[in-house]
C-alpha cells in the first residue's frame, strides 16, 4: 500500500514521505521491486521517486512536496503492476505573505454604495490562507476627485476573506483606486474604477 501523511505548501523544503510496501498474495514481503509513485491532480507538485528498489521488508519511499493548496491522490505501480491502493494527501497553504483584490470595486455614484469589495490572504504561492482571520484595513489609493472614503474600513478576514460591504465615496472622479493593508502582509492595488 501507500502511505502518507499532511503536507504543507512550501518551495520544496518541507515534503512528506511516501513509503509503499509491496506484498504478494500471501503477503511475503516484495524485495528488490522498481516503485514509481504519482500524485494527481500535478500541478505544483515536486516529486522525488524512490531511490532504489524495495528493501528486504517489501519497503521503499519516495518524498512529495508542493506548492499548490489542494487534495491530492497519491498513487503507485510496483514492477509495472498498478496497486489499487492509493492515499489522498492534504496541502495546505503555507503561512500568510500578501493580499489580492478577489472582487474588484465596481463604478458607482457619488455617496452610493461600492458593490461588495472582497481582500484575500494569500501565501507566497497564491493559495488561500484559509485559517487566515488579520485585520484588513482600505483606504482611498489614487483620489481622482478627492473624495471621501466612508463605511467599515477594517474588516477582520474570515477564512482568508475581508468582505467590505458598505464603502462609499462622495466625490466623483475617473480612475480611483482602493489600497487594502494588513500588519505584516504587502499589501494590495485595487484597478482603477470610477465614481459619477
Amino acid at each position: 500500500g501507500v502511505s502518507t501523511g499532511t503536507i504543507t505548501a512550501s518551495s520544496g523544503s518541507s515534503a512528506t514521505t511516501i513509503t509503499v510496501t509491496a506484498h504478494d498474495a500471501f503477503d511475503n514481503p516484495i524485495q528488490g521491486a522498481t516503485v514509481v509513485l504519482a500524485a494527481l491532480p500535478s500541478t505544483g507538485n515536486s516529486l522525488a521517486q524512490p531511490g532504489s528498489t524495495t528493501n528486504s521488508s517489501g519497503v521503499a519511499t519516495g518524498t512529495l512536496s508542493s506548492t499548490k493548496a489542494e487534495g491530492k491522490t497519491v498513487s503507485a505501480t510496483i514492477s509495472s503492476v498498478a496497486i489499487t491502493q492509493t492515499q489522498a494527501v492534504t496541502v495546505n497553504p503555507d503561512v500568510a505573505d500578501h493580499l489580492v483584490f478577489l472582487v474588484q470595486p465596481s463604478n458607482t455614484g457619488a455617496g452610493g454604495t461600492i458593490a461588495p469589495v472582497e481582500v484575500e490572504i494569500r501565501d507566497a504561492f497564491e493559495n488561500r490562507v484559509t485559517t487566515a482571520t488579520d485585520d484588513i484595513t482600505v483606504d482611498i489609493g489614487t483620489n481622482a476627485g478627492g473624495g471621501n472614503l466612508t463605511g467599515t474600513l477594517t474588516v477582520s478576514a474570515i477564512a482568508g476573506v475581508a468582505t467590505f460591504s458598505d464603502l462609499s465615496i462622495d466625490a466623483a472622479g475617473s480612475g480611483y483606486t482602493l489600497v487594502a493593508a494588513a500588519s505584516g502582509l504587502t499589501g494590495a492595488t485595487s484597478n482603477l474604477f470610477d465614481i459619477n
